[in-house]
């Protein structure tokens, strides 16, 4: 039957990975074993940690220091000697990681935007868009000079398990940054709850919340509630275009315990860097059109079946809300719905550009507007789609500004 293929297919869902990540090894000793889950434990990373940060860890008793290893700053045992690269085994491509032992991701940017770029933003760090969890925080960068300039909203990539709002700081995220604060537009970067914190629909809620909350303290902060768009990318796209696409509708990503709640969550144009708008045809995409793999650097991060947002995929109530998060019954539904810019390489193993190719025809075929822009030979991530979306800003502003 059709399900019971989607089931067994559906076995390799593997989301998307964000671009420059690596997937550090685990020491030759797996030290962490038997240390809760996300708690602090030797060799898990403490990125967020003030390096030299000691806490006590209640499993083992043990004094635990933020410590920097390798380049990589991680939690070790206080007096125990710190291993060298040279003890530290590398791990096969085909070894994959397990469900109760998840890929220690580590990101090393090679670009930082410039405080020569910085000085012509005002930036507002760090502020709250919701109450349940210290996650739920925004930066917002405004081109200074501009009164009321239309905002971008982005969210970050990383498979839902990794990644911050810093992220838009670094690599091409921040010439992305840097270009559109240049064009005269204003652009959030939204943290929101990663799937060790919270799973589906946690980070979509995020995201329309802080959509929301943008809208409603418009006026405060200074740009044109009018004039919205959102952007991301690898599931940060996923996030985007959620948020676009259901807009006003009824969705599992709307908090009705949210005091923005009556706010309209509408923005006219997003931004799709090789996103997905559905994750059994992700899943079955990567069947039905293989990529070709010795072109992907990028190990999986997940194995077996266990999707790091979702759970179990072969549990038919995991099944059911994996559909439920699925955007083209909203396109279909949708009265107002905004303009796509869809930014996808050929050579995608994370995310089939088939994807983006049936996302564009679906948008066309109810009269909405698309541009799908594919970038041969370009990897997840790779330079070349973010250089594309760069020579897009110009029209992707004069899309936001006249609605």
């Amino acid at each position: 039957s059709n399900m019971s293929a989607k089931r067994s297919l559906i076995m390799v869902v593997i989301f998307c990975s964000l671009v420059s990540i690596l997937i550090t090894p685990t020491f030759a000793v797996n030290l962490d074993d038997g240390y809760p889950k996300d708690s602090a434990a030797p060799g898990r990373t403490c990125p967020m940690t003030d390096e030299g940060t000691r806490i006590l860890s209640e499993h083992s008793g043990k004094n635990l220091v933020c410590t920097l290893i390798t380049g990589v700053k991680k939690w070790w045992i206080e007096g125990e000697a710190i291993p060298t690269l040279e003890s530290t085994p590398v791990p096969t491509h085909s070894s994959g990681v397990s469900s109760t032992n998840p890929p220690e991701i580590q990101y090393i940017p090679k670009y930082k935007i410039t405080v020569k770029a910085l000085a012509k933003m005002k930036v507002l760090n760090n502020i709250p868009y919701a109450t349940q969890s210290p996650s739920q925080r925004l930066d917002i960068y405004l081109p200074k000079g501009v009164v009321n300039p239309p905002l971008l909203i982005w969210t970050h990539g990383g498979g839902f398990v990794f990644g911050d709002e810093d992220a838009i700081k670094y690599d091409e995220s921040a010439k992305l940054l840097k270009a559109f604060v240049k064009n005269g537009v204003a652009v959030a970067s939204v943290n929101y709850r990663l799937a060790q914190e919270a799973m589906f629909p946690a980070a979509g809620i995020d995201a329309k919340s802080a959509i929301r909350f943008l809208r409603a303290n418009a006026s405060k902060y200074g740009y044109d509630p009018k004039k919205f768009a959102t952007g991301g990318d690898s599931a940060g796209a996923y996030l985007a275009l959620m948020t676009a696409i259901t807009g006003n509708q009824s969705s599992p990503f709307d908090n009705s315990n949210d005091p923005n709640a009556k706010i309209s969550a509408a923005v006219s144009t997003v931004i799709d860097l090789f996103g997905n708008a559905d994750f059994f045809e992700m899943a079955l995409n990567k069947i039905k059109y293989p990529c070709d793999e010795s072109k992907n650097p990028y190990p999986d991060i997940v194995s077996g079946n266990i999707h790091p947002w979702f759970g179990d995929v072969t549990d038919p109530k995991v099944q059911a809300t994996m559909k439920s998060g699925g955007l083209y019954p909203y396109i279909k539904r949708s009265k107002a719905l905004p303009s796509l810019y869809i930014f996808h390489g050929t050579d995608d193993c994370s995310v089939s550009p088939q994807d983006s190719k049936h996302l564009d025809k679906s948008m066309k075929g109810v009269k909405g507007k698309s541009a799908l822009v594919l970038i041969p030979g370009a990897i997840h991530g790779g330079a070349g789609v973010w250089t594309a979306v760069l020579k897009a800003v110009p029209a992707i502003k004069k899309s936001i500004v006249s609605q």
